[in-house]
């Protein structure tokens, strides 16, 4: 989950509508490939973080009873191994391209010091390798190709997330998005409209609209998951909207 302080309690917005999100970036997003890759990456795009019920999820709650923002650490924020099993059954059965990119994007994000210390952790990940390099020789994709496509991936996940997290600097104040599928590194900033503006502009359209969906909830602390669940639940989904232009 992503969780943000609210003045009147919680911000949350699901995984899912921030994947979601980076997918409408990616539909946007001026890039030449072919329909047979382009759909399965928009897809892996969308989905690279499903696998769990997120507000049903003990780790999605602090000791102190609060939401747990995915980025805050503690004891109960490890490696969820049931869930990147999940989310590896879910893209294998679409296709090897979403597999692909999906196990590619569990690489970047665990390949650091925590696989040092973490036997499952490791141990899945050398399953992973195996894997890729399986489906790289069904595709007959070579590594630079299947680099470009995760670095589609990547650009647009890190862009949602800065939307979503509200990140993007006011008064028009530029900041680095990620790099991008060609190697050069997008700044993004609002604009005297205060709508979105990217340089170099990468997208297909001038002008485009997107949209994540959130819910607010009031209450600060919860005795248990279940209790957090249930007012997730009852809680009237929210939108918001914004609009990218070139100028």
């Amino acid at each position: 989950m992503i969780v943000i302080s609210h003045q009147k309690g919680w911000k949350i917005i699901n995984q899912r509508s921030h994947g979601l999100l980076a997918a409408m970036l990616a539909y946007q997003y001026d890039i030449d490939l072919p329909n047979d890759i382009v759909v399965p990456a928009i897809i892996a795009i969308a989905e690279h973080d499903d696998g769990v019920e997120e507000t049903a999820e003990e780790r999605n709650l602090t000791k102190a009873g609060a939401p747990r923002h995915f980025m805050v650490s503690d004891e109960m924020n490890k490696f969820d191994l049931t869930q990147k099993l999940n989310v590896m059954e879910i893209s294998s059965a679409k296709s090897q391209l979403n597999a692909l990119l999906t196990s590619l994007h569990i690489k970047f994000l665990y390949s650091g010091e925590q696989r040092k210390t973490d036997k499952d952790l490791d141990n899945f990940l050398t399953e992973q390798e195996n894997f890729r390099a399986s489906i790289l020789k069904n595709l007959k994709i070579d590594k630079e190709h299947a680099d470009r496509l995760y670095r589609f991936l990547e650009w647009c996940d890190a862009f949602s997330l800065l939307i979503c997290m509200d990140k993007i600097q006011p008064e028009g104040r530029k900041m680095e998005v990620s790099q991008s599928p060609d190697g050069d590194m997008n700044q993004t900033f609002y604009n005297p409209n205060n709508d979105i503006s990217v340089e170099p502009w990468c997208f297909k359209n001038d002008k485009f609209a997107v949209f994540y969906e959130y819910k607010i909830i009031k209450q600060l602390k919860f005795t248990s998951i279940q209790e957090f669940n249930a007012i997730c639940k009852s809680t009237p989904v929210q939108r918001q909207e914004f609009t990218f232009s070139k100028s």
